[in-house]
């Protein structure tokens, strides 16, 4: 599942702590399931010439944890309230 967000940007952060200039034109989300899954396993978000991964795990329909990345981007947890789940506001910036 993929959905662009106009006008958006996204803050990236490498590593080591160092912000990456993200792109102001928008940012897109893309969802996956690995074979079989119920619930999704993986978010990326994309802006410009950057993009991250994160991992998501889930506990029913509500989201228990995620990898990859200090806080949910915003776009993930409105897609994920879309498709019914359920996203802790702790996990948010």
């Amino acid at each position: 599942m993929s959905r662009f967000f106009a006008g958006r940007e996204a803050t990236l952060i490498d590593q080591a702590g160092k912000s990456l200039s993200a792109s102001a034109e928008g940012v897109t989300l893309c969802l996956y399931w690995h074979d079989g899954a119920e619930n999704p396993t993986c978010a990326e978000i994309i802006s410009g010439e950057h993009h991250a991964e994160i991992g998501l795990w889930f506990d029913g329909r509500g989201l228990c944890d995620f990898d990859g990345a200090f806080f949910l981007p915003r776009e993930i947890a409105r897609v994920l309230a879309e498709l019914g789940y359920t996203v802790p506001d702790g996990c948010l910036a």
